[in-house]
Parts: C-alpha cells; structure tokens; sequence
C-alpha cells in the first residue's frame, strides 16, 4: 500500500500521476483514511515523506519508498526504481529526499497542511 498526505495538494496530484502513469501493483491511499496502527505505520512516518507499506507489513519512507514502488512496476519505470535504489544513488536521495518534503508547502497548489515540522 502507498500512504500519501491527502490533505496535500502536491501529494495526492503526485500520487494520482504514478497511479494513472506507473500503474504500480499496490493500493495507493490517503493515510488520514487509513488505520496506521493496524499499517505498523506511525504519525511520524507518514510526516517524512510517503509510505511504502510491504506485505510483510514493513514499510520504508521518503526515496526508498518510492525507489521500491517503482522497482516493484513494469518496465521502464521497473529500471528507473533499480537505479534509485543502487547503493550511491541511494544514499543522495536520502539525503536530499527529506530536505526537498519539508519544501513541499511552496509547491504550486500547496495549502497550509503541507506545511511539516521540518519547513518550519
């Protein structure tokens, strides 16, 4: 399952796109309409970035997250998560990706739940 912020204009655009474009094989969700208890997810998970959650009930966040749900999609988009998820690639990502969520709320057609802790 893919937990984005519904109340967030940039995200839930972003989420429908990869929904219509990649296809991934996940349900893609709101997490406000989601029981992240039951997902093993937390309130600060769901506040860095989206949510990946397996089906062994682990979850990842941020780049790593969407680096597997594309790894997880056909091609090309299959290729694109590979590279994301290669070691040094990976490691810029998850330096840069929480930097550029907490940003979020200057995105085009944010509104004031965008805003995270992290922006402010």
């Amino acid at each position: 399952m893919w937990l984005y912020d519904g109340d967030c204009g940039p995200c839930e655009q972003a989420s429908t796109r990869i929904a219509d474009l990649v296809d991934p094989p996940v349900r893609m969700a709101a997490y406000q309409t989601e029981d992240l208890a039951a997902l093993g997810v937390s309130t600060a998970d769901v506040e860095r970035g989206p949510v990946l959650v397996l089906a062994d009930r682990t979850h990842l966040v941020g780049p790593p997250a969407m680096g597997r749900l594309l790894a997880m999609s056909e091609r090309p988009f299959a290729l694109v998560g590979a590279v994301m998820l290669a070691p040094g690639v990976r490691s810029v990502l998850g330096a840069i990706g929480p930097r550029m969520y907490a940003q979020r709320g200057r995105l085009p057609g944010a509104g004031d739940a965008c805003a995270t802790r992290a922006a402010a």
